[in-house]
């Protein structure tokens, strides 16, 4: 009796963990440059895109270009306390404010996917960065999730963590 209840569970755990999710991967290192990364599906194409889209907009300080990534609700939490999440024009303000900052100098995002989850109309991406601002590089652990809606993809929530650097130029 048992013996089949564990096999049903079993199975289908592995029917909706192998069937039903789609998983790009890098565990080993830091994970894949964005450069490299090659989507095996249009819904990882979008998706690649709109990261891409928000490095380009830090790097040309160009906000419409950042912000057409990100959905009306979006959220994320706040790069001056990270105990607080910001809505969307709070993160518009936010990137406002730095764009202002005389110290800023060059951007750039040099993002490595680690992890890739779609399930359905939801996905959520793994990174590890490198930014570099302020005269800096300073590295994060990324959470990217995305909604799709209405058959595009949208950036509704970014999440992050400060990390040690782990790449070595």
């Amino acid at each position: 009796m048992w013996g089949i209840l564990i096999t049903e569970v079993l199975t289908g755990f592995f029917i909706v963990t192998f069937i039903g999710v789609s998983v790009g991967a890098a565990d080993d290192g830091p994970g894949v440059p964005i450069s490299q990364y090659v989507p095996r599906n249009g819904d990882e194409a979008s998706i690649i895109q709109l990261i891409r889209t928000v490095g380009e907009g830090w790097a040309r300080k160009d906000i419409d270009h950042i912000m057409s990534a990100y959905g009306p609700d979006a959220i994320q939490r706040a790069w001056n306390d990270p105990n607080v999440m910001i809505d969307y024009q709070g993160i518009r303000n936010e990137a406002l404010g730095a764009f202002r900052d005389p110290k800023i100098g060059r951007v750039q995002f040099d993002d490595w996917i680690h992890r890739i989850h779609i399930v359905n109309s939801s996905a959520v991406v793994e990174i590890n960065e490198r930014c570099h601002g302020w005269g800096n590089d300073h590295y994060y652990r990324d959470f990217w999730m995305f909604a799709r809606r209405q058959g595009r993809w949208q950036l509704v929530r970014y999440d992050y963590e400060p990390q040690p650097p782990f790449l070595v130029r």
